[in-house]
């Protein structure tokens, strides 16, 4: 399973990164585990994780600021079920 963490320019992800792979490894599944800016990378995840707590206007600014992100993001939630 892939997990795509996304780089919207806000934030710790290594911080966020290391303890997605920590619970990755401790339900031993295999999993991979990527912080991205890559829209593509996003719409092939798995699970796809939108870091920030309560500054989601800031979010929605950097998200607009990645060229394809917000389809690649829709696309992936709504038409795919990706959680």
């Amino acid at each position: 399973m892939s997990v795509a963490i996304i780089d919207y320019g806000s934030g710790n992800l290594h911080s966020a990164a290391k303890a997605f792979e920590r619970a990755a490894r401790s339900s031993e599944q295999p999993q991979k585990i990527v912080v991205t800016r890559d829209p593509d990378t996003v719409f092939r995840a798995d699970r796809i994780v939108l870091p920030g707590v309560g500054a989601f206007a800031d979010c929605r600014k950097g998200l607009d600021n990645l060229n394809g992100m917000v389809d690649a993001m829709t696309e992936a939630v709504r038409d795919k079920a990706r959680p």
